[in-house]
């Protein structure tokens, strides 16, 4: 398991914003996925979280994992989101996502949002299509490298001196 590197200013995965999520993005085996356990702050009512809010990490893991697996920037084209229970304040969860299917320059994948029990709360079935115009290298110095392996670190081809 791998710790990958995040964007320095996302409000998702950047540990420097007090008003972010701050997920921990982790890739094993072609699967991309974080813990989620959000507080009061992400609270739509009734101790649920924004449905907008769930969608963003989903669409955030589909985009690492096909980074990792397929070493392309993509982006999203088409989602199909299915809420099937409420993501609640204060409890544990798992996001996790993995590709599905490749046709021509689109990416088929899938992401969801599993309770403790591993039942799945929310899923998105997403189309992503290659950029024609942003490369690894284009994005490489907006990530944080903080909390990554020599292994992520050389996979990015970034010197170990210049991780941060």
């Amino acid at each position: 398991m791998e710790v990958l590197p995040v964007y320095k200013t996302s409000f998702f995965t950047s540990t420097q914003r007090e008003d972010g999520a701050r997920l921990t993005i982790l890739y094993e085996d072609g699967v991309v996925f974080c813990d989620l356990l959000f507080d009061e702050r992400f609270d739509a009512g009734e101790g649920t979280i924004y449905g907008g809010l769930l969608f963003g990490v989903m669409d955030s893991l589909i985009w690492y994992v096909i980074l990792m697996e397929e070493r392309k920037v993509a982006v999203t084209r088409k989602v199909d989101v299915e809420f099937f229970e409420p993501v609640q304040c204060g409890r544990q969860y798992r996001a996790k996502s993995k590709i599905v299917g490749m046709e021509e320059r689109d990416i088929r994948a899938t992401a969801w949002i599993e309770d403790e029990y591993g039942a799945v709360c929310t899923q998105v079935k997403a189309i992503f299509r290659e950029s024609k115009s942003i490369s690894i290298n284009d994005i490489v110095g907006q990530f944080d490298f903080t909390n990554t392996s020599s292994t992520i670190r050389n996979f990015f081809k970034v010197p170990e001196e210049e991780r941060f």
